[in-house]
């Protein structure tokens, strides 16, 4: 017994010793995994650091370089042109009331006219912010803009100046100023604010124009100068003029707009972003390094919010429990209304819904559509736009042309076919996963979708695929029905 013991007790101490081995050699190799991972991590910061050090450093050669050769070319004689009208948005024809389409009417799939397919739009994504170094923060009262605050890492009067006049030496004189490292710190600002909202290129110019203004004055030359620079230094191609006593800033677009005068470089408009009636003035035409014309499309709208809300219920008369409360911001109603008009339809489709009322009118939607068949599910929403909305022409509820993007359907009391339109291209893209065309006659906008199994219905052949005519302004109407009116006429069909 005694044995046995001891040697019972003599196999625990060697476990234990074994154990404690064990234990000793976890911990040294969980240390040195410990020191292999820093090692490592502060070799990847080091070579970001770097990598990151070399890009600001050639950016900031680049930059020196360009700006003092565009100051130059700033100082030499301007040239003397004419400006070109505002082109005002033509008047759509009358559109036609929409008929009542007759009950359990037999639905055929009948092929509509050969139609002209407008090109897919470029969706160019922002310009990247270029590689200038952060700042320190230094907080102040920040700027306003859409009711929402951009923080600065500089102070106004570090940014103050005065141009003596507008002869080419004075503005040539004021460039080289405003390229001195202390604006650096505000483009970043001005960046940064534009990536947290997410602007689009026309966001972008309009905050430029506020910071500017906020800084150096309302209307003065000093902003306008102050604006152009900080486009220039951001990637996107602008111009510059002046009248007897006012400089202008000139920015083309990839897209024609309406009710902006303009003037012809190189054979391309660039628009006069101002309210100015001008006639002739003196255009200096040098041109930046690696500029990039502005693109006025919008792939999403802009994380605006403030200045109250407007709710409203949407709810179909076919299907009564296809039923929301839906929210918009009119921080972004703000901006919208001022958005340039075009009559690229496919920009106000492309732009979606805001979040607000994404997370507000989708789950509603879903709830109801899921488990039925896309045709079904297509046969739903198209009775929900055609139902929820009341209809006015823009002439009858604004007095002029006004597209309407997605949440402005729901801001304001009524809309017509084209908004009905953008606004169903949306729904189908979004909830259920379907290509869809605008499909465009002189006086009505519908949408057709490329459903994923047949559907009976009148239909176009795009690219060897089957779009079925959807219309969300023909009350009452299934998936497949054509406005009478409409079965014999081409169309334009716009891709999205």
């Amino acid at each position: 017994m005694k044995h046995t013991t001891i040697i019972i007790l003599s196999l625990l101490l060697t476990h234990g010793a074994a154990a404690q081995v064990d234990r000793n050699t976890f911990e040294r190799q969980r240390q040195q995994m410990r020191e292999q991972y820093e090692s490592q991590k502060q070799q990847v910061r080091q070579q970001y650091d770097d990598a990151r050090s070399k890009a600001e450093a050639e950016y900031a050669a680049f930059r020196k370089k360009a700006n003092e050769e565009y100051a130059a070319a700033v100082n030499k004689a301007w040239t003397k042109t004419g400006v070109k009208p505002p082109v005002p948005k033509p008047k759509e024809p009358k559109p036609p009331k929409p008929p009542k389409p007759q009950p359990d009417r037999p639905i055929s799939s009948t092929p509509l006219p050969k139609s002209k397919a407008v090109p897919l739009p470029a969706m160019m994504e922002p310009l990247p912010m270029p590689p200038i170094p952060t700042p320190a923060y230094r907080p102040d009262g920040g700027i306003q803009f859409l009711r929402h605050r951009m923080q600065r890492t500089c102070q106004c009067n570090e940014l103050q100046f005065k141009l003596p006049s507008l002869e080419e030496n004075s503005v040539s004189t004021a460039w080289q100023q405003l390229s001195q490292k202390k604006y650096d710190g505000l483009l970043h600002d001005c960046m940064a604010q534009r990536g947290t909202l997410h602007l689009s290129d026309w966001g972008y110019i309009c905050l430029l124009g506020r910071v500017s203004e906020h800084l150096l004055g309302k209307g003065s030359n000093e902003a306008v100068l102050l604006q152009m620079y900080l486009l220039a230094q951001s990637g996107y191609r602008v111009r510059m003029a002046r009248s007897a006593d006012r400089l202008i800033l000139l920015v083309p677009f990839n897209r024609a707009i309406y009710n902006y005068s303009y003037i012809n470089i190189d054979g391309n408009s660039h628009y006069v972003i101002s309210t100015q009636k001008l006639n002739e003035v003196r255009v200096c035409e040098a041109a930046f390094p690696r500029e990039q014309v502005a693109n006025i499309l919008m792939g999403e709208l802009p994380k605006l919010k403030g200045g109250g809300k407007r709710s409203r219920t949407l709810q179909a008369n076919r299907y009564s429990s296809m039923k929301a409360a839906v929210t918009v911001e009119q921080s972004l109603i703000d901006f919208l209304n001022d958005y340039p008009l075009s009559d690229a339809w496919e920009y106000y489709s492309l732009a979606g819904f805001s979040d607000g009322v994404k997370e507000t009118l989708y789950p509603a939607l879903r709830n109801q559509i899921n488990g039925r068949s896309k045709k079904d599910a297509a046969e739903m929403l198209l009775n929900f736009v055609q139902t929820t909305f009341d209809y006015a022409t823009d002439q009858e509820q604004f007095g002029y042309e006004q597209p309407l993007f997605g949440d402005e359907s729901i801001y304001y009391p009524k809309n017509d076919c084209e908004d009905r339109s953008i606004f169903y291209s949306i729904l189908v893209r979004d909830l259920l996963g379907l290509d869809v065309v605008l499909v465009h006659w002189p006086s009505h906008l519908a949408t057709a979708v490329a459903f994923s199994e047949t559907v009976a219905g009148d239909y176009f052949t795009l690219d060897g695929r089957r779009y079925t005519i959807c219309d969300p302004t023909h009350i009452g109407a299934s998936v497949g029905e054509t406005m009478p009116q409409f079965k014999n006429e081409s169309a334009k069909l716009v891709r999205l």
